[in-house]
């Protein structure tokens, strides 16, 4: 009998696998434990895995249940050396949080803390190295979002623009700010998501309904509620990262309503959070809505009171990105970032970089955007990325 050569690419298989083993370890099947066991079986779960920063998460999972002890060291090192990398650096990122806020309170101005940053506080993620974190997301309000920005400055921060970076004018967020021997930046927010979505979540009512949370005894702050942070961590990757129309199923965001949800509990108003989506001037944020919470329900095993498990639509988007994701393992795959690219060069994101002003704003943005790149592509290095992407 001929052995079948095992598997080293992405499945949907390891899509199903990554959720079981990052959510319920003790419901694996037999099969399931053999892949995780074989060194080489289970390289395409590793490389999902890393992709999306999970590994503090699967450490995390897996040592609180019984598989851990069968596992061999050589996993259980290297998952040992990610959680500990992830709890380090969320440590840090919660005292870089508090050094802004400080600043920022101490200047008068008020402070929502969004997304990770808050749940690093809050105890949605416990232990912390659950989430790895890039920036720290702070809504100020619109009128004093430049205040704030010069008042961090003038605490050492400055803005983190690289040369081909763009500050978008019509951008829900001011440029980075970074200080030296940070281990991230802080992003000051005017609006709780980018306008075009805003229907969602109007930054307004954010500020209505915003909670009290500590960053320490003497450092009170502002949190979204918790309906909201639901609603933002789904607009969040859904809408505003374009996950929905992108067909890209966010595993990081995925796991953070996993754990707002069994963080949370019946704090939750899923009718709240159901009429958000759904009052909005098109589709598109209802249908993202019903095929992110089907996702969940896949992989997760999260059902929530509003869950269309059978929702045709949904259930092809879920399909259609696990398909994609599969298919872009493929040489071709590369023609995948020249597909984003040309996508860069919509007419949402054209206003959104470069605004509407100016007799034919359209036109215009779009020349600046085409320099941009042909700039770039005078650089070795870009040119020499660029080239590498369509190598065979």
């Amino acid at each position: 009998m001929k052995i079948p050569p095992k598997q080293t690419k992405i499945t949907e298989q390891t899509f199903i696998d990554l959720g079981m083993w990052l959510t319920h370890p003790e419901q694996h099947t037999s099969e399931q434990l053999s892949t995780l066991l074989d060194e080489d079986a289970r390289l395409p779960l590793l490389d999902l895995i890393n992709s999306y920063w999970l590994g503090g998460a699967m450490h995390n999972s897996l040592k609180a249940s019984s598989i851990w002890q069968q596992l061999d060291s050589q996993l259980t090192e290297y998952l040992a050396v990610l959680e500990q990398f992830f709890y380090e650096r969320n440590q840090a990122i919660k005292q870089e949080a508090i050094f802004a806020c400080q600043i920022l309170s101490d200047a008068n101005i008020p402070v929502v803390m969004l997304k990770g940053g808050a749940s690093i506080f809050n105890g949605v993620f416990n232990p912390i190295s659950n989430r790895f974190m890039t920036d720290i997301d702070l809504l100020v309000p619109e009128n004093l979002q430049q205040k704030a920005s010069d008042t961090l400055i003038s605490h050492g921060y400055a803005p983190d623009i690289g040369e081909h970076d763009i500050a978008a004018v019509g951008h829900h967020h001011a440029p980075a700010l970074t200080r030296e021997g940070s281990k991230c930046s802080v992003e000051l927010h005017r609006w709780a998501l980018k306008k075009s979505v805003s229907d969602v979540l109007a930054t307004a009512e954010v500020w209505q309904q915003a909670t009290p949370l500590a960053l320490t005894d003497n450092l009170p702050v502002l949190q979204m509620a918790p309906s909201q942070q639901v609603i933002l961590s789904i607009a969040h990757s859904e809408l505003s990262h374009s996950g929905f129309s992108y067909q890209h199923i966010d595993w990081r965001q995925l796991l953070n309503l996993y754990a707002l949800v069994n963080h949370y509990h019946q704090d939750i108003d899923w009718e709240t959070v159901h009429h958000h989506f759904a009052r909005c001037h098109n589709d598109t944020p209802y249908m993202a809505l019903n095929a992110l919470l089907v996702a969940a329900d896949k992989f997760l095993k999260l059902a929530t009171p509003i869950t269309k498990r059978n929702d045709k639509a949904a259930n092809k988007q879920v399909n259609d990105c696990i398909n994609l994701y599969v298919k872009r393992q493929q040489p071709s795959k590369r023609f995948a970032h020249l597909l984003a690219i040309i996508k860069g060069y919509s007419h949402e994101n054209i206003k959104t970089m470069y605004g509407e002003s100016g007799k034919y704003p359209m036109l215009s943005g779009r020349l600046k955007h085409l320099k941009r790149h042909l700039t770039m592509l005078s650089k070795p290095r870009y040119l020499a990325h660029f080239i590498n992407l369509f190598k065979n």
